[in-house]
């Protein structure tokens, strides 16, 4: 009776891999689904599992897929679509806002509202890696795009003429022991090279969140402190509904 207080929202992300689905209890999620083959039934079984919702909120960085959008409006016809016309609860200091990925805007969002009045260095490690810096003034400073882990080996096995095709996911020793741990080395540990380099640039107090599929592959790596947060796109997509209803 408690938890039915407090309002149950869902929130869609579609990535350029795969949908994720959360539902929320208020701003702590209870179920979570990732899915790269997300059908639309399934979709609506896992919204009605909890009850009605008091929100609903879908972000896509390749285009409304109708299907979702339609099965999203039907469990909660009041549901916002994230696009470049959203209110926001942050800052946009970018020169091109209208092209910044909603992922992205999503993902500083949930930083701010996770970390309020914090410096954070955000980085999403999924089909790209992005790296994004967000200011303790709740705004959106800038950042970088790099291939992802699967990106950077494809492109190696495609633009060669005998590198092999490698998974990302193996080992990892400091240096390649034969050529697929050599590329996947140089692929994972590239990264987490990068992501250093970011980091050197930032005031030592600031925070360094990782997101996206392959986080949990390049934490180890690192040698400083990071916050993983699997959650922070989503978190972000809440803080966004929420200031649209407030406002």
């Amino acid at each position: 009776r408690h938890h039915r207080l407090m309002p149950l929202y869902a929130s869609i992300d579609q990535g350029n891999t795969a949908t994720k689905l959360t539902l929320w209890r208020d701003t702590q999620a209870v179920e979570r689904i990732v899915s790269k083959d997300f059908a639309a039934d399934r979709l609506a079984a896992a919204l009605a599992r909890h009850g009605s919702l008091d929100g609903a909120v879908y972000c896509s960085v390749r285009g409304r897929d109708d299907a979702h959008w339609q099965a999203l409006l039907a469990a909660c016809p009041h549901a916002m679509e994230l696009t470049h016309a959203t209110p926001l609860p942050i800052a946009l200091n970018y020169a091109t806002p209208h092209t910044l990925g909603l992922d992205r805007i999503a993902a500083a969002a949930g930083a701010v509202a996770a970390y309020p009045g914090r410096r954070c260095l955000v980085v999403d490690i999924g089909t790209a890696v992005t790296y994004d810096l967000v200011g303790p003034d709740a705004a959106f400073h800038g950042g970088n795009i790099a291939p992802g882990t699967g990106m950077r080996l494809r492109a190696l096995h495609a633009f060669t003429a005998a590198l092999p095709e490698v998974s990302s996911d193996g080992p990892l020793p400091e240096w390649g022991e034969d050529t697929a741990t050599a590329m996947r080395c140089g692929a994972l540990r590239g990264i987490a090279g990068e992501l250093s380099h970011y980091r050197s640039l930032l005031p030592a107090d600031s925070l360094v969140l990782l997101t996206g599929g392959r986080a949990g592959t390049i934490a180890p790596l690192l040698d400083f402190s990071v916050i993983t947060d699997h959650d922070l796109v989503g978190k972000g997509l809440i803080s966004i509904l929420k200031h649209n209803e407030n406002n």
